[in-house]
């Protein structure tokens, strides 16, 4: 996510694929425009069962989504996972395996915040 990301992006990216790893800005800002298409871009594809992954552009942060009122609303949809100290890597790498292995939305929150050779180390449960 840069300034200025149309909601196009996002929605194109979603229609084609089961899961989204977004780099937010900072620990976990999003962009939050007047028209609000991005969060109903968001909600659509969520609530069809498509994942994303909310981590951040900064190595060694962490994220932390529910520092701004934006994150703060989707934080509690069980298709959006916080990626919290893993970096963008291990994400992909182990958001692949899990989506090879199930598309329940309990048993990939399980997975995910399942820590694997130390690829996350602080975690809120959700």
């Amino acid at each position: 996510m840069i300034p200025g990301t149309d909601f196009e992006l996002l929605d194109f990216m979603l229609s084609r694929k089961d899961a989204l790893i977004m780099e937010c800005f900072g620990v976990g800002g999003l962009p939050s425009y007047s028209d609000d298409k991005l969060f109903e871009v968001i909600r659509k594809y969520t609530g069809v069962g498509k994942f994303i992954v909310v981590t951040t552009q900064v190595q060694n942060e962490g994220s932390d989504v529910g520092v701004y009122q934006v994150g703060y609303e989707i934080r509690h949809t069980p298709q959006i996972l916080e990626a919290f100290d893993m970096t963008t890597e291990a994400i992909c790498g182990k958001l692949m395996w899990i989506l090879g292995q199930t598309r329940d939305p309990e048993q990939i929150n399980r997975l995910f915040y399942t820590p694997v050779a130390n690829d996350i180390l602080h975690y809120v449960h959700r």
